[in-house]
């Protein structure tokens, strides 16, 4: 019995080390990736879970960075590296739109090894995945729950009213950062909000001229000046993905969110879809009936999408 101790500590040596690396890791990436779509690394968490590692970061002053992909921006990735890997750089990568559930589901789904059957049942899985969006809902989220970028802007906005937090809006190519922030100042008192439109930048993140290169620096110096608890980038993807990986080390701020079209719905610029087709995974279909020029856009999302996870699933056994 004398040298079961020694015995027992070398046995779990390596398990309590691996264990203290998983911690490490969890505490730099704030939770552990739960989901993979098209190679694309998702965090399954809640708003709750969002807004306590939110808090603890900033008590922490541990600096931080969260991106929301949609189906969208997983595709983008597969032919963009820089994307990608401003993807994975992310803190929190947080599944936004209800096509990276069915995604999820749709993967976990086991089907044959055989391709003469394998093509049959992933055909009808994929059925059977599409109607559960309008039947079994919960089925889907259950594998890969979902947040909406602006709900989860709201949320960290408030959260920031609540704790007196300074908070900065970047972006907006039609004045909607600037309306945003004031349209909220009314309503959220206790949150310092400023705002800048900031540089207009190719798809590398790039300002695209000299006016712009100096937009860019002269918007850093605003930053930096104000020192936000919370900077929300909305200069489109994947420009605001590989734009806030590339400065999130110069700038002096809590940690960083992109939010895409966020300003414009805050500010009334763009119309909200109602929630019953929120609710039934048809927000695409609003996006084309009240903004017809995106339909390039509105394709990549459906059907575009969910053929390459379905072309996806048949050559990965």
């Amino acid at each position: 019995m004398s040298g079961f101790g020694p015995n027992i500590i070398v046995f779990l040596h390596p398990i309590i080390r691996f264990s203290m690396k998983n911690m490490e890791k969890k505490s730099l990436k704030s939770s552990r990736k739960d989901g993979q779509i098209l190679k694309v690394d998702l965090d399954s968490t809640s708003k709750a879970g969002v807004l306590a590692f939110v808090r603890d970061s900033i008590a922490r002053k541990a600096k931080f960075s969260i991106v929301t992909p949609n189906p969208e921006i997983v595709l983008m990735a597969q032919k963009d590296r820089n994307l990608a890997q401003s993807l994975e750089a992310a803190n929190l990568a947080i599944p936004d739109g209800i096509g990276l559930s069915q995604a999820a589901r749709f993967l976990s789904l086991a089907a044959p090894r055989n391709i003469l059957l394998r093509i049959p049942v992933c055909f009808v899985q994929g059925l059977g995945v599409g109607l559960a969006t309008f039947v079994a809902r919960d089925w889907l989220l259950d594998c890969l729950p979902v947040i909406k970028g602006r709900e989860l802007f709201m949320e960290l906005v408030k959260l920031a009213n609540k704790k007196g937090w300074r908070v900065f809006f970047l972006g907006g190519e039609s004045g909607e950062a600037k309306d945003a922030g004031e349209k909220l100042r009314r309503s959220l008192k206790s949150a310092r909000i400023a705002y800048a439109p900031g540089p207009m930048l190719d798809d590398e993140a790039r300002p695209k001229t000299q006016e712009d290169k100096n937009a860019e620096i002269y918007c850093i110096r605003q930053i930096n000046e104000f020192k936000p608890h919370l900077l929300f980038v909305a200069l489109k993807a994947p420009r605001q993905e590989k734009w806030l990986m590339k400065w999130l080390g110069t700038l002096d701020i809590g940690g960083g969110m992109v939010v895409g079209g966020t300003f414009k719905y805050i500010s009334g610029q763009s119309k909200l879809p109602p929630h019953w087709m929120e609710n039934l995974g048809l927000e695409w279909l609003w996006r084309l009936i009240t903004e017809p020029w995106r339909l390039k856009r509105v394709l990549t999302a459906f059907p575009i999408f969910p053929l390459k996870v379905f072309l996806y699933k048949l050559n990965t056994p």
